[in-house]
């Protein structure tokens, strides 16, 4: 039998409405079907990209959930997979395939953003441990995710990008606090974390110490290429972890409600599309010449970044690339929803529809606010320019004064 034959007999043997989401990705973790391009015995097969991409849209083509989704999977399984130890993959990797761990990841700070090298948050050694003091902003889904992907500074005697070391740290231990920020689409996905004295033990480090800024490069990489591409197939995207309380579920219940939503979740260009059209012609604007050429558009420019997202590199700047790309199409989306929408849009805190359509209302216009935190996700937009004008078409990087000297040297206003 192929890979893709396992996938299939899979869900006819281990699919079943009425168990829990958790019975469900430990099935798929233990059949190496989680992510199947991890190693054998760790939720994966030792398979190829290629093959995993392949298994995900059978889960989609089958309508059952995917396999565990988050920063944990996106990210800090393939950077363990690429950086750890074969110990730290043994031990870090099952609970992320089966999903009963969520990661966040621990890299932006107040005063580094898009300079990251130049963060200030500090660890330091304490026998086989290390001491964290800092504050981390911007990180999504901390509130439900038991480990963390930090960047800490280790040596304040070298340059910047020199002195960092990368850990994996246990965000369930006192030291911990992490204060939700409400946003404009009245969630709080992003979180401020503060650590005083928290504990990290040094077999939790991965890769060289003071070698961390080459593993967040990759994280990062990864963050691109997997924000932009649509490999997660499935019709329920829930985060992972204990703690976000859909483990104990019912699959049968998750499905229904994500089909109960609609066509206006689906991230492919495709479900994009087709939610806008269908907008246009509730609203009576599909017949109109400039709507259907933007309609065309959106399509295009969407199933064109789905090609590029295919072919992205994690480092490479393909990928960002790819996730520029991905930025743009949502904001065409966005800015096409709203205009089908009209002055409706201001309205849907009062259930102001006119068309029985207040739920696809609803989701357009928190779509649209919730597009702009993308153009900072995995690097701002200019970010991205930055990385391709420099890596790709060749010109001169930015001036910088600060890369060659020890960082405790570097002045700050902080």
């Amino acid at each position: 039998m192929t890979l893709l034959d396992d996938a299939r007999a899979l869900v006819a043997e281990q699919w079943d409405q009425a168990a829990t989401l958790r019975a469900w990705w430990a099935a798929c973790a233990s059949a190496g079907l989680a992510f199947p391009d991890w190693p054998h015995g760790l939720g994966g097969r030792d398979a190829s990209i290629a093959d995993a991409v392949a298994v995900a849209r059978v889960f989609g083509e089958e309508g059952v959930i995917g396999p565990p989704p988050g920063l944990g999977t996106l990210m800090g399984g393939p950077v363990v997979r690429e950086f750890g130890t074969p110990s730290q993959q043994a031990r870090l990797l099952p609970a992320l395939a089966d999903g009963t761990e969520g990661w966040c990841q621990l890299f932006s700070e107040p005063g580094a953003g898009s300079d990251l090298a130049g963060l200030r948050t500090r660890a330091d050694k304490d026998g086989s441990e290390w001491i964290v003091n800092g504050q981390k902003v911007w990180t999504s889904g901390a509130t439900h995710s038991r480990r963390g992907m930090l960047i800490a500074r280790t040596n304040w005697d070298v340059p910047k990008h020199r002195g960092l070391s990368y850990f994996i740290v246990d965000l369930e231990q006192s030291g911990v606090e992490i204060r939700p920020l409400k946003q404009m689409n009245d969630r709080s996905h992003f979180s401020e974390v503060f650590m005083t004295d928290v504990r990290v033990s040094d077999d939790d480090r991965i890769g060289d110490e003071n070698g961390g800024w080459a593993v967040a490069v990759a994280t990062l990489g990864y963050e691109r290429a997997g924000l932009a591409s649509s490999r997660a197939a499935g019709l329920v995207r829930a985060e992972a972890g204990a703690s976000s309380g859909q483990l104990g579920r019912k699959v049968g219940d998750l499905v229904a409600e994500a089909r109960s939503r609609g066509q206006i979740d689906d991230e492919t260009a495709a479900g994009r599309f087709v939610a806008l059209a269908n907008v246009a012609r509730t609203h009576q604007k599909s017949t109109d010449a400039v709507t259907r050429q933007t309609l065309a558009e959106v399509y295009a420019h969407e199933k064109a970044a789905e090609w590029s997202a295919a072919r992205a590199g994690t480092g490479a700047p393909t990928a960002m690339l790819a996730k520029l790309g991905w930025t743009n199409d949502l904001r065409r989306s966005s800015q096409l929803g709203l205009g089908l929408l009209g002055a409706e849009a201001m309205l849907r805190r009062m259930g102001g529809s006119d068309h029985g359509d207040a739920a696809v209302t609803e989701r357009l216009v928190d779509f649209a606010l919730s597009v702009p935190s993308a153009s900072i996700a995995g690097g701002s937009d200019e970010i991205q320019r930055n990385i391709i004008a420099e890596r790709l078409l060749g010109l001169p990087k930015d001036l910088s004064v600060d890369t060659d000297i020890a960082f405790r040297d570097v002045r700050s206003s902080g």
